[in-house]
């Protein structure tokens, strides 16, 4: 593929715009045929096929790990925050627009991070980089050695940004808000974690890996209270529009799931957006359940703001460290030399802020607690692979959801016969959708 792209400076910052997001840095469970299965849907309402980067065996791995199943937990608390936005405000829409402003260009949103790198004295520190094709409206990357290297100063750091009309932060308050998000939250914590004694060996200091399911809850949740830090409405909307979506994608197919969303979101491409995040992945786009990692936006958010007289957000933003390590790593952590975003030079002013968030969003209510559907629970047991039980085939059984598969117990025959069905079947599926 060839690579098309313009790239100006601004100051010390490169500003890129590319046509496509390079393959090589498309997670494994991002479609590769996006734009071309959103106009099959919403002009011709078919069904979406995702071609996705990652094989047949990266995807199942995916969705065989714990932070990526399904979650019931905070279904109460999601549905709550939903129904009072709904009341105050109507259609979604209505909502974004009093949180985050009206609509904005590229070009005036490349202004407004410009400003925003100057004023976090980050004038160069990372490139800004506009594309059309990503799946998220927003991500930060970064490219050099291993963590294992110990060699933090090597980090190249890129703000990829969804240059899209269906972005709901190319809004005049949201651009801003979409930094603290991004550049805020994920830049600052992982710069400061490049400081740390752990940074190469997280074992030693007995701290969970990166990308656990605590991790990812401590990392977007924090990342999702700063994005309504400086909004001009303060629900935690879109986080719990992601949960409650996962939530119903248990018991809908994806049309089942874009009609029903309607009641709180009106935009075809919004709804479509969150279908394909939350469907992608499965072989059939009407099986149930879905890929529930954006419910982690939502539970470490809640945690964080049911947990506030607890945490030393210093620390917190010392590294990549899950809320219950703040405490152990108050003792380690270097926090002489630590970079925080503006809005969090204060942490008393901060805190404030949030405990006003978390009484808002009713954290401090009891809200009824949902179990997960049967159907779904009986679908999970059948494996994700359609019509095959893959568990009875290969001989294991799955005691926890947290447990690895152990293939050990494979006899040859049954082996070879399940890498003979696995190639033929699976190379089929993927060359055909």
């Amino acid at each position: 593929m060839t690579k098309r792209f313009n790239s100006r400076r601004v100051g010390n910052t490169t500003i890129k715009t590319l046509e496509k997001q390079p393959i090589k840095f498309a997670a494994a469970i991002c479609p590769l045929n996006l734009e071309e299965q959103k106009e099959r849907f919403l002009k011709f309402g078919k069904l979406p096929k995702f071609v996705l980067k990652g094989s047949e065996d990266e995807i199942e791995n995916l969705f065989n790990k714990a932070r990526n199943q399904i979650r019931f937990d905070l279904f109460g608390e999601a549905e709550y925050i939903l129904k009072t936005v709904k009341e105050k405000y109507g259609d979604g829409d209505n909502y974004l627009a009093a949180q985050f402003g009206d609509k904005i260009t590229k070009e005036e949103a490349t202004q407004i991070l410009e400003q925003y790198l100057r004023d976090n004295n980050l004038d160069g520190a990372m490139s800004i980089v506009w594309c059309a094709d990503l799946a998220s409206s927003a991500r930060m990357m970064w490219i050099g050695p291993h963590c294992k290297h110990n060699r933090p100063e090597a980090r190249n750091y890129s703000f990829w940004i969804k240059n899209s009309t269906d972005n709901n932060f190319l809004r005049e308050q949201g651009i801003r808000c979409l930094a603290d998000h991004e550049i805020g939250t994920h830049f600052f914590r992982s710069f400061n974690d490049g400081l740390q004694p752990w940074y190469s060996d997280r074992k030693r200091f007995d701290l969970r890996g990166r990308n656990c399911l605590e991790e990812l809850r401590a990392e977007e949740g924090l990342a999702a209270i700063n994005t309504i830090l400086n909004a001009k409405t303060r629900f935690l909307w879109g986080p719990s529009l992601l949960y409650y979506t996962a939530c119903k994608a248990a018991e809908m197919t994806f049309k089942q799931l874009y009609d029903h969303l309607t009641i709180y979101v009106k935009s075809p491409e919004h709804r479509w957006r969150l279908c394909m995040r939350v469907k992608r992945g499965l072989l059939d786009p009407n099986d149930l359940g879905g890929y529930g990692k954006d419910q982690c936006y939502f539970e470490g958010a809640v945690e964080i703001l049911r947990s506030l007289d607890m945490i030393d957000f210093n620390v917190m933003m010392s590294g990549k460290i899950c809320v219950d390590e703040v405490q152990r790593c108050k003792r380690i952590a270097r926090l002489d030399c630590l970079k925080l975003p503006a809005f969090m030079k204060n942490e008393n002013r901060y805190k404030k802020h949030l405990k006003a968030i978390a009484h808002l969003n009713g954290l401090d209510l009891h809200h009824q607690k949902k179990n997960a559907p049967a159907a779904y629970i009986r679908r999970l047991k059948q494996g994700r692979r359609i019509g095959t039980d893959k568990r009875s085939l290969i001989g294991f059984n799955l005691i926890d959801p947290d447990d690895e598969f152990d293939y050990t117990s494979v006899g040859i025959h049954f082996f070879w016969l399940f890498m003979c069905w696995n190639f033929g079947h699976f190379v089929s599926v993927v060359s055909l959708n």
